[in-house]
């Protein structure tokens, strides 16, 4: 280990009081640990991301919610935790990271006295601020793919044009809203306002909500003009390359010309949601297109140079039609010729309790927690076989989000 005096990289610290303090200081990022038992890490704001604590995986969000990650004997458990324990895991945070950080700041370079500073400048006030500027620069961000939990959210739009797919309530709330370019640039401000210096660690825009591309083309390249204009590319790290969702059904109004267009604004990647490959199990879900459109539109994309990611969902449809589902997804996933830089998302359906799915399916038999991790597996290891092992593929399990 180097000693704490270099500015970057790994780091250690004995202390009589706290016992040994390791450090690892990043361009962008601080992780603390004491005795490589409790482990701490934080952005260039000195707010915390993650943290180790009592054997269990927490992950913080710039909202204030705190994702819970450990096993339990049924399997693994996730859960966001309430606000008041947010808060106090929060306090715990902060109070255990002012201890290590008073005890070892004497005589440290300023570059690391500076990190140590910010750590414990994120107190209960600065927690309070920083989650009413959330509040203030967004709506509620519902959900982006996994690979995108850590990039900078910009809505472009907000809500979903479509709203009535039968397993879906991300956005009941909301109606469908694109942002003229004025809006887009003022919301962009406040975006970076609360990143702070914490934009740096982050390395993708995610453009939202549901199906920001559906917007005309005309007037989705001014808004991505915006966005390019507000994230030029850096040699010191921040967000490079635009993501984003697209229902198949606004994929239909594009040719392959517009997505060419697309590629050259910085669009890199764009994630359909297929759901299933079985025509029937499909018009469950009150989704507009079908799969056959669902392999045109990807074709179209790729045509143009353009990644795309594929999310199918497991146990849709339950036992009655639990072959179909995925020997008619693998068919439609191998009929789109994916190849390197594609995803496959396979993701547990967990629909809300109220939704018209549920009400739908009532007197249907689920996939019980053998049969469904049964069918995880099935679908991944289909999926790379469908895409020749090109793609890869991932679990998007939803409960994981939070942003």
């Amino acid at each position: 280990m180097k000693h704490l005096d270099t500015d970057y990289g790994p780091s250690v610290v004995r202390t009589s009081e706290l016992g040994t303090i390791y450090l690892n200081v990043q361009p962008h990022s601080l992780t603390i640990s004491q005795e490589l038992q409790a482990t701490f890490a934080f952005d260039g704001e000195g707010r915390p991301l993650s943290c180790f604590l009592d054997g269990r995986n927490y992950r913080f969000g710039l909202s204030g919610a705190v994702l819970l990650k450990t096993t339990h004997p049924d399997g693994k458990l996730r859960r966001i935790l309430d606000p008041a324990e947010a808060e106090a895991l929060a306090a715990t945070v902060h109070a255990r990271a002012t201890r290590i950080a008073n005890a070892i700041m004497h005589g440290r370079s300023p570059a690391l006295r500076a990190w140590l500073e910010r750590v414990v400048a994120w107190d209960r006030t600065r927690r309070a601020e920083a989650c009413q500027a959330f509040a203030a620069t967004y709506s509620p961000i519902s959900i982006v793919p996994p690979d995108h939990y850590q990039a900078v959210v910009i809505q472009a739009t907000e809500g979903c044009s479509w709203n009535q797919c039968s397993f879906c309530s991300f956005y009941r709330d909301r109606a469908f809203r694109i942002k003229s370019p004025a809006a887009l640039q003022e919301h962009i401000v406040q975006v970076k306002a609360l990143l702070g210096r914490g934009l740096a660690l982050r390395r993708s825009i995610f453009l939202g909500d549901a199906n920001a591309l559906i917007v005309p083309q005309a007037r989705l390249r001014e808004l991505l003009a915006v966005v390019n204009a507000a994230f030029p590319p850096t040699a010191t790290g921040g967000p490079r390359g635009i993501y984003a969702f697209l229902d198949i059904f606004g994929g239909e109004i594009k040719q392959v010309a517009d997505y060419v267009e697309l590629k050259q604004d910085g669009i890199q990647r764009i994630y359909l949601g297929l759901e299933t490959g079985d025509e029937e199990v499909f018009r469950m879900l009150n989704k507009p297109g079908s799969p056959a459109e669902c392999v045109e539109v990807v074709q179209r994309i790729k045509a143009a140079g353009i990644n795309v990611g594929v999310i199918l969902l497991a146990g849709v449809g339950g036992v009655g039609f639990a072959e179909r589902h995925l020997s008619s997804s693998l068919t439609t996933l191998q009929a789109m010729n994916l190849s390197q830089g594609d995803l496959v998302y396979i993701s547990p359906l967990i629909p809300p309790a109220t939704s018209d799915y549920a009400r739908q399916m009532q007197g249907v038999q689920p996939l019980d927690t053998a049969a469904m991790q049964a069918q995880l597996a099935a679908l991944r290891s289909g999926a790379l076989t469908a895409s020749n092992a090109q793609a890869r593929v991932a679990l998007y399990h939803i409960e994981e989000w939070l942003y």
